[in-house]
């Protein structure tokens, strides 16, 4: 396959030179680095990404660029908020817009989540940094969050133990720690209450599919356990059925004290193929409080994701200006009906086919056999349930990394960018890369992908 071209990612080049420099006197101490923070962190229960999925640098992007682009990502949800706001008595026309089905719309109270300050709260979209614009791919509004937050703080602890980081120049306290800012919002939604009982919530469905079953993302939980425990909180698990309210106070099977917060940590896209279950076992948790109980965020946010953005370009939110000419874009996406198959079929190698709302099935079309593409496609054009996507070569960079366990090496990488934006406001970042490949994308991921966060310069 051929090469693509690809755009570097507009990192400060000084300090990554700088950076390289100095790495250099440090070569024969990285694997003992590298050793110590695996054999830290597995003594701690958590499974850490290995080999070349562990950085021996971050990224060196401008502060002003990203909150720049985090309060321009929030805007446009707040854009679409509006929206819904304004028509969340027509489910059948919002459902026309946003397909994740009219029951949803008509059994969530929509008009109060989008009118709490909790809906434009938090969130991680997934995107790519190019010198003149950030082109979002994926919007993540209902995704709990807790996995991706809670592993760069163990990055963090990396580069707190990497020998570069001893503030001349290079501090590792100016990394931004998204976990932190996060238990931030829940302490100033509970007005910095303590004692504070949170009950982290979940589908039924999805903890045993997308927690148990998954060694690291178990972990991650484990840990944000500790740590909330660690913050003074009393905390719950617990799933939809659990609740129960008396006298206007909430109260989780297992515990015979109050709720004081419920906080969603999965995306919860099972809702959206039984919205019923927000008219019985899931009754108290359709609006924004569990009697008294805030939930951060309320789930109506499942219908702000890949499938939404359609709507979103149509509604000419994308591309906006940024106030130095930086642009904000999105890929173009739009759903494939019986009408778009050819065309989509032809312009394979230009396109993503992606699941829009629940689950992750993606097609890279010019890393995808034409017969299989062409089935693909047939299959997203009998239904709302896939998008098409214009593909993006993701931006390059280099990553220094252990190759073999033993030598230092610099590799090409394909990087997406993930800001967590909390109220409008940047609060750390997470980037994934892997080594440079055509049709590359990141989610789901492949072989080799690293993680590493950004240092705000």
């Amino acid at each position: 396959m051929a090469p693509e071209r690809a755009e570097r990612l507009p990192e400060d080049e000084a300090l990554v030179a700088l950076f390289r420099r100095r790495l250099k006197q440090h070569h024969g101490r990285m694997r003992d680095v590298v050793q110590q923070f695996e054999s830290r962190w597995k003594r701690r229960g958590v499974d850490t990404l290995h080999g070349v999925g562990i950085p021996l640098r971050p990224l060196f992007i401008p502060r002003q660029r990203l909150e720049q682009l985090s309060l321009g990502l929030h805007r446009a949800v707040a854009q679409v908020a509006g929206h819904f706001r304004r028509h969340a008595a027509q489910p059948r026309w919002l459902h026309q817009r946003v397909p994740v089905g009219e029951a949803f719309f008509r059994n969530v109270d929509l008009r109060r989540a989008v009118d709490s300050e909790l809906f434009l709260s938090h969130f991680r979209p997934d995107g790519f940094l190019y010198r003149d614009r950030y082109v979002l791919s994926e919007i993540n509004y209902g995704n709990g969050v807790i996995v991706s937050i809670g592993y760069t703080d163990v990055l963090a602890d990396l580069f707190a133990h990497h020998p570069l980081f001893d503030g001349k120049p290079f501090r590792a306290d100016v990394i931004e720690k998204p976990f932190g800012h996060w238990v931030d919002l829940m302490d100033r939604t509970l007005g910095w209450k303590r004692p504070a009982h949170v009950a982290l919530v979940s589908h039924s469905e999805e903890w045993p599919s997308v927690v148990e079953s998954t060694p690291r993302v178990r972990h991650q939980v484990q840990q944000a356990l500790q740590k909330l425990k660690a913050r003074g909180f009393t905390v719950s698990l617990a799933h939809e059925g659990d609740f129960t309210v008396r006298n206007g106070r909430a109260f989780v099977k297992g515990s015979k004290r109050e709720v004081d917060l419920v906080v969603v940590v999965t995306i919860g896209c099972s809702f959206l193929d039984t919205p019923e279950q927000f008219r019985r076992e899931a009754k108290v948790l359709r609006g924004t409080h569990v009697g008294r109980a805030p939930i951060l965020k309320p789930w109506a946010g499942v219908a702000v994701d890949k499938g939404t953005l359609p709507w979103m370009l149509d509604l000419g939110l994308f591309p906006a200006k940024l106030d130095d000419g930086f642009e904000l874009d999105a890929a173009d996406t739009r759903y494939v009906s019986g009408d778009d198959v050819g065309w989509v079929t032809k312009d394979r190698q230009g396109l993503v086919l992606k699941r829009a709302f629940s689950g992750k099935d993606t097609f890279v079309g010019i890393s995808t056999k034409p017969k299989a593409w062409r089935e693909a496609v047939e299959r997203a054009a009998l239904g709302n349930e896939y998008v098409v996507q214009a593909y993006y070569p993701m931006p390059r960079a280099q990553m220094p990394v252990l190759v073999d366990g033993r030598h230092v090496e610099w590799i090409d990488v394909r990087v997406e960018l993930t800001p967590f934006i909390v109220q409008g406001r940047f609060c750390g970042a997470l980037a994934r890369y892997a080594p440079d490949a055509p049709g590359l994308i990141l989610s789901p991921p492949p072989d080799e992908m690293g993680m590493t966060i950004v240092y705000p310069c």
